[in-house]
């Protein structure tokens, strides 16, 4: 059966009588990538996100990026809506659910690749992995995995230490499956969040270079 987006507006009214949270963010990057993959061809990205968090877990949002998947594909923006639950277990191991819906614009051709995906995250002390699955990936009624391992550490005061292992699988990629990894930097200054990483993948077939090349990619953010 395929995953459906459906805006679950019961959840909501519960949550309508809790104290909300909104936030934002706006971030600037040199590259945006997605699981290893340059989703702007290796050129920066401008993102923001809006986001409202309920005292029972319940939270929502939508985050927004400009895309350039090579000159083959003229969309041009990506827009994210999900909403998921939060909670603890311990006092040292948590988990979040969310049901993520992907929407692309800018095609010219009647094309549509938008997606519903469901992300499955736990989390101990300074690590974090994640389960991602969709039946219907870029509108291809094939499924897509995903799986990944986050660790993330202070070093310094200031200054964290981020490594991540991710495994791409799946019908939608048949014998194209790949790893990715990083090792980076993070931290605060002057209200700014700062990173800094190295990425690598051994990604086959992609269209561009700009698509799957290792690179260094470094991204300023502020919250509001």
């Amino acid at each position: 059966m395929k995953l459906t987006w459906l805006a679950p507006a019961v959840l909501f009214a519960a949550s309508a009588v809790q104290a909300a949270e909104v936030s934002s963010t706006i971030t600037f990057t040199n590259d945006y990538r997605f699981r290893g993959v340059s989703q702007t061809s290796g050129d920066p990205a401008l993102q923001g996100s809006i986001d409202v968090g309920f005292d029972n877990g319940i939270y929502a949002g939508i985050w927004g990026s400009n895309v350039n998947f090579g000159d083959s594909d003229n969309a041009n923006l990506e827009i994210d809506y999900y909403i998921g639950h939060a909670g603890d277990l311990t006092e040292e191991l948590s988990y979040a659910a969310t049901l993520y819906y992907f929407q692309y614009h800018g095609y010219t051709d009647g094309t549509d690749i938008d997606f519903t995906e469901i992300d499955l995250q736990g989390f101990y002390k300074d690590f974090a992995i994640l389960y991602a699955y969709t039946d219907n990936y870029v509108n291809s009624d094939e499924d897509y995995h995903y799986v990944a391992a986050d660790y993330s550490t202070a070093i310094t005061e200031q200054i964290n230490l981020d490594l991540h292992a991710g495994y791409t699988f799946g019908d939608a990629y048949n014998d194209a499956e790949y790893s990715d990894y990083s090792v980076g930097l993070s931290g605060s200054a002057a209200g700014l969040d700062l990173s800094v990483a190295y990425l690598t993948n051994d990604v086959k077939g992609t269209k561009t270079d700009d698509l799957d090349d290792n690179t260094v990619v470094f991204a300023v953010s502020r919250s509001f």
